[in-house]
């Protein structure tokens, strides 16, 4: 596929601590992704192209979900706690509600 200076694509990058689900995923054109690395986006944010948007999507929310664990992981043991006795990773809304949930045996 040709993807010239103007034609659009999907840019994922890593999320933050502070990101949503999809607020890493930006539709783009390689004009803008110029723009974008001369304001401060760097490779250490992995930027992966997309031309499919749920695709770019999926991704994204892999790395938020991935983020989002490996946060309550190291939260989990700064707090002095035992990994060894975890059997589960539960990632909850600002609200408590259980989002997403995965064992780990």
């Amino acid at each position: 596929m040709r993807i010239g200076p103007n034609d659009k694509f999907w840019l994922v990058t890593d999320p933050t601590p502070t990101s949503q689900p999809n607020d890493h995923v930006t539709q783009a054109s390689l004009k803008n992704l110029d723009l974008m690395f001369n304001g401060g986006l760097s490779m250490t944010e992995n930027p992966t192209l997309f031309t499919d948007k749920q695709e770019a999507e999926i991704e994204a929310y892999g790395r938020y979900v991935a983020m989002r664990a490996k946060r309550v992981i190291a939260e989990h043991a700064a707090a002095g706690n035992s990994l060894s006795n975890v059997d589960r990773i539960e990632i909850r809304d600002a609200k408590g509600a259980v989002v997403f949930t995965a064992p780990l045996g």
